[in-house]
This record gives C-alpha cells, sequence and structure tokens, in this order.
C-alpha cells in the first residue's frame, strides 16, 4: 500500500486485462481496493497432483517429532518465529526435529538464528532438494508448519496436506480457504509463536488427532485442490477470453 509506483499501475493493469486470475478469494478481495472489477475475475487456487504427492506406504515412528517446512528462505515466511516454537518445544521436553528445506537470501540469518536460540540439535536445514527427496522427507514428518507473514495459498502446504500431513499455519492470506481451523490443521496468528508452539504440541502429545487431521487434510486436497481440476479451469478461463 505504501508502493504508490506499484499501487498505481495495478489500476491501469486491471483496467487493460480482459480477465484476471486470483489465487484465492483473499487475494481478490484485497485486489478490489486497487481498481479490480470482480466481473472479471476469476480465483483458481494452487494445487497438487494427489498421485505423486501421497502418504508413505509404511512409517516406523521412531519416537522423535518430525515438523517440516519448505520453500524460499525469505523474510516473509516468518521462520524466526518458527525456529522460536520448536524453542519452546524443546523447552517443554518433546523430542522435536525441525527439517527446513528449502534455499534464500534469509539464509545466512536463519543459520544465526538456529545458533542463537541453540536449536543445532533440533534443526536440520536441507537446502535445495530433488523434488524426490523433497517427498521422502515429506512422508517421513509428522506436520507440517508454515509461518508466512504474507502467502496467497501456499503450494508447500498443499504437498505436505496431500502426503496426509497435519497442517501448522498462520492465518493470512488465502490459507483459511485451505486449511480449516481443527480438521485438516490449526490457523494460529502470525509472528505468535507461543500459539504456534501450542498447536505443535497438541499434535504430539495427541497423535490420533495428528492421523485425523492427516486424512481430512489428504481427503480435502482430493476434493478441492486436484492439479486436473486446476488445468481445467484455466482451458475454461482462457476459453472465456479467447
Amino acid at each position: 500500500p505504501q508502493r504508490a509506483e506499484l499501487r498505481e499501475g495495478l489500476g491501469v493493469t486491471f483496467r487493460k486485462a480482459a480477465a484476471v486470475h486470483c489465487v484465492s478469494e483473499a487475494i481478490q478481495d484485497e485486489a478490489t481496493k486497487y481498481g479490480l472489477d470482480l466481473a472479471k475475475s476469476v480465483v483458481i487456487r494452487p494445487a497438487v497432483d494427489p498421485d505423486v504427492f501421497r502418504p508413505a506406504a509404511k512409517r516406523e515412528s521412531d519416537g522423535v517429532f518430525r515438523v517440516i517446512s519448505t520453500g524460499d528462505v525469505i523474510w516473509r515466511k516468518g521462520y524466526e518465529y518458527a525456529l522460536a516454537a520448536v524453542r519452546r518445544l524443546v523447552d517443554e521436553g518433546v523430542p522435536v526435529r525441525y527439517d527446513i528445506i528449502g534455499n534464500g537470501v534469509e539464509t545466512q540469518r536463519l543459520l544465526y538464528t538456529i545458533r542463537d536460540l541453540r536449536l543445532e540439535n533440533h534443526v536440520c536445514r536441507h537446502g535445495r532438494l530433488a523434488p524426490l527427496d523433497v517427498l521422502d522427507r515429506l512422508q517421513q514428518a509428522d506436520a507440517f508448519l508454515l509461518s508466512s507473514l504474507s502467502e496467497g495459498i501456499s503450494n508447500a502446504v498443499l504437498e505436505g496436506m496431500a502426503c496426509g500431513l497435519p497442517v501448522v499455519t498462520t492465518r493470512v492470506g488465502g490459507m483459511a480457504e485451505a486449511v480449516t481451523d481443527g480438521i485438516e490443521g490449526f490457523l494460529v496468528p502470525a509472528r505468535d509463536e507461543i500459539a504456534m508452539a501450542e498447536a505443535l504440541s497438541a499434535l504430539w502429545h495427541r497423535p490420533q488427532l495428528r492421523e485425523r487431521m492427516g486424512v481430512a487434510g489428504r481427503e480435502r486436497i482430493v476434493r478441492d485442490f486436484r492439479l486436473s481440476d486446476q488445468a481445467d479451469a484455466f482451458v475454461r478461463l482462457f476459453g472465456s477470453v479467447a
């Protein structure tokens, strides 16, 4: 909102566009403040292939609570709040391991924060991994954590849900359109590591809840976020414009 050149440019772009694709209803509502005509907009949410992203055929528990995040290491992902939440779990006595997959301009600060919070034995930063390795890590995890300060709808969260993971995510952007609080996971306020830690702790102490939310998340992906349905929606959009 403070960047006038972008704000004014959006209005021009919206007027010229024959159609405007929005990744979520939240983004669509926000765009109307900058001149978007709802009559020419359509919401097509991100999607994943549930035949690729699926739960592991078999997973043995080793007594460690495995939390995972994937995505670029940039400021808006809010990793410092995720790490602060993990620190609270460690102080609570939870045997947690937090895997972070991804690279970005904030990598150095991330490493310093891990050290400052004395989490070297609990956090593993993997950098960028091959897609099959990411899938393997997701299938071995117990919960997916998204600590973003800003988001549309996170593809990474959808991939985790497709793999049967319960999700703890901040209530930002369109995330409430993908995760129903208490059903597929927990929605927590942004920048609130206490609420984040409490949600993760509930998943650790209640394995049946973890399993139930994971099943619900997988069902939600198959029902509402299939890649084939997204492709069909884009074909219809392009056809209507043509």
